[in-house]
């Protein structure tokens, strides 16, 4: 993982802890086995989208594992928090440790 590739994940992090859903209730979509030789129109999508949600679940959890300064640095640029002092410093070693952390865990 670069860090333009990390960026893109912390964008849709940030919608994503913007987004008010609970996850209650039956799922909007489900995987099913279709036989006879046909196929979704939309499997790639649903399977692209489920790994957006997995990368932004793990970013999430390295998140959720910083120093609260340097936490609080990532929720400022993308959450529209408060900035801590020294905020630039301090996003700019939040991203870095994000990123060590996240090459540790992707192998792309």
């Amino acid at each position: 993982m670069q860090l333009d590739d990390l960026l893109l994940v912390l964008e849709d992090w940030s919608k994503w802890m913007r987004h008010d859903e609970h996850g209650l209730g039956y799922p909007k979509k489900s995987s099913v086995i279709i036989s006879g030789g046909e196929s979704s129109f939309d499997a790639f999508e649903i399977m692209a989208h489920e790994m957006d949600l997995y990368l932004v679940e793990v970013v999430n959890a390295i998140i959720d594992g910083l120093e609260q300064d340097l936490r609080n640095a990532i929720y400022a640029r993308y959450l529209n928090g408060n900035k801590p002092l020294y905020y630039e410093m301090k996003l700019q070693l939040a991203l870095e440790k994000i990123l060590s952390k996240a090459q540790k865990r992707f192998a792309f």
